[in-house]
């Protein structure tokens, strides 16, 4: 199993670009309202309990998929913590991942949030 451990990466607490997060989001192949692109372009993790669960199935199996291309294979729930370690508290795979000319690189992070499947923008100087 390989597991990606790079520097520092820091919540994103300022606006970022919309077509890139809905561009992640189409690779995944949901739908993210307004109101969700809104909370992550200010840093803040969007939960996915209220959705269906065929399309966290389908969400899971892709993002694992896709993460793969980020070097991070074969992964499992117990895996999450270790695998790209953002903070003491929030933990994820990278499932896409662009560059920002003043944020550096900048990832959407599948995570867990009090055992729920979320999403949170990311990014790394």
């Amino acid at each position: 199993m390989s597991l990606a451990t790079p520097t520092a990466i820091i919540p994103v607490p300022t606006q970022i670009e919309t077509p890139e997060i809905q561009k992640g989001f189409n690779l995944l192949g949901l739908k993210v309202s307004d109101i969700e692109l809104n909370e992550l372009k200010h840093g803040n993790t969007v939960s996915l309990e209220s959705r269906r669960l065929s399309e966290i199935g389908s969400v899971l199996i892709l993002a694992e998929a896709l993460s793969s291309l980020h070097s991070v294979k074969n992964i499992t729930f117990k895996d999450l913590p270790k695998v790209v370690t953002e903070s003491t508290n929030c933990s994820g795979i990278p499932v896409h991942r662009w560059n920002d000319d003043i944020l550096g690189k900048c990832y959407l992070l599948l995570t867990l949030v009090d055992g729920q499947p979320a999403f949170k923008i990311s990014s790394q100087k």
